[in-house]
């Protein structure tokens, strides 16, 4: 029985297994008694994902009556709580190490509110060395997914490692529908949501992922989540190790012309830039002058290792994108518009045909517009130079995907 409010995810962890969706009760109550719970029967068929329950709050109408318990479904939501109520749940124990087979889940016509609600929770069976998620997809109505959080919390995080929303997550513009387009890491398969990742995210006890919406309540969610153990990680010829992290680096503000962004930066350590989005937007287009630069350790002078001419450069582009959107295997740009004073753009670019691992920490910074030296050369001049065009501030948001180890 879990404690009031709790779902069984939380109860299951709590015991350290893992919750089974198959609920038996013989559409009695005895099943409540094993656990010391003398309650009221309520002969009304099996109607919420919260049950069968015991409803232990005093407020509810319910109160000290058994619920849900007659028809149950042959699966039922792990994830799901009510506030007045403690769930009958079953759970799998961990410790049976023949567990090996692919894990996840999947919520079918949910529902996604300011709540944040547990989607899928993991612990590894004794003897599996280490797993992986290695699926994401998710889809709703307009505009739900655009302002939907998703969370992995990793091996016990009390903060999570991972915090994305999935159109950013796949290079792209909240505000852009153009559909379907993917490749084997991102894309997006309907008009509406339909969002999907296959990033490889390593743990080495437990995962549990989240939703939560940041402005309401909203039917018709959908969400399919999925990994599997013992699997090896390779991007481009690097070997991930099976104890790394996969941590998403964020950055939301807004900067002033030439001020620098950090893209990425991890202080010490091993690791590898996996993958980046930036989305921009500003008065006017001038912002995509700005260089990248890698500096590796993250104390190396300027202008450390120079890795675009421009910010179109990078995403494998050129001329202001001038050829229009495109989405390819290593990058893309997702978004872009240039109306009335408002400028927009959006893009991804995977490191895997050209890996930038790193062995002593890293930084990465992009610039908000740039400025030339006397010979018109752009990146190799940090102040003193002249601005080329005029870069306004920009509202700046920007992901970074890198393993560390």
């Amino acid at each position: 029985m879990g404690l009031q409010g709790k779902s069984c995810y939380e109860t299951c962890a709590s015991q350290n297994r893992n919750c089974n969706p198959h609920v038996e009760t013989n559409n009695s109550v005895n099943i409540f008694s094993t656990f010391g719970i003398y309650c009221q029967p309520d002969t009304s068929p099996w109607w919420a994902e919260d049950q069968p329950s015991y409803v232990s709050g005093s407020t509810d109408p319910n109160y000290q009556k058994c619920v849900g318990y007659i028809n149950v479904p042959t699966g039922i939501m792990c994830g799901a709580s009510f506030a007045t109520t403690r769930r009958l749940c079953y759970c799998d124990d961990p410790a049976d190490g023949s567990k090996v087979a692919a894990f996840g889940t999947g919520l079918s016509n949910g529902v996604v509110n300011t709540q944040e609600q547990i989607i899928f929770n993991w612990i590894l069976p004794v003897g599996v060395k280490n797993g992986v998620m290695t699926h994401f997809w998710a889809t709703a109505g307009s505009g739900i997914l655009e302002k939907t959080t998703v969370r992995y919390y990793v091996d016990g995080e009390m903060n999570a490692s991972i915090a994305f929303l999935p159109p950013l997550a796949c290079g792209t513009a909240d505000d852009e529908t153009h559909a379907p387009w993917g490749n084997k890491y991102i894309g997006k398969g309907a008009k509406d949501g339909s969002w999907f990742n296959n990033f490889r995210i390593p743990f080495q006890k437990s995962v549990r992922v989240t939703v939560q919406h940041l402005t309401g309540s909203f039917g018709g969610f959908y969400i399919i989540v999925r990994g599997a153990p013992n699997i090896a990680i390779d991007i481009g010829g690097v070997q991930i190790p099976s104890t790394a992290k996969l941590l998403l680096q964020r950055f939301e503000e807004t900067v002033q012309p030439l001020e620098w962004v950090p893209v990425a930066h991890v202080p010490t350590g091993n690791g590898l830039f996996f993958m980046h989005t930036l989305s921009v937007g500003s008065n006017n287009l001038n912002f995509l002058e700005g260089c990248y630069h890698q500096y590796v350790p993250p104390s190396q002078p300027f202008p450390g290792t120079v890795l675009s001419t421009g910010t179109e450069d990078y995403f494998d582009s050129g001329w202001y994108f001038d050829g229009g959107q495109f989405w390819l295997p290593v990058s893309g740009l997702t978004h872009i518009s240039n109306e009335g004073g408002k400028a927009e753009v959006s893009a991804y670019r995977f490191h895997e045909t050209d890996p930038i691992p790193f062995d002593n920490g890293i930084l990465i910074h992009w610039r908000n517009g740039d400025m030339v030296d006397a010979s018109g050369r752009k990146c190799f001049i940090q102040t003193g130079g002249a601005v080329v065009g005029s870069p306004g501030p920009s509202q700046v948001t920007s992901y970074a995907w890198v393993y560390t180890w």
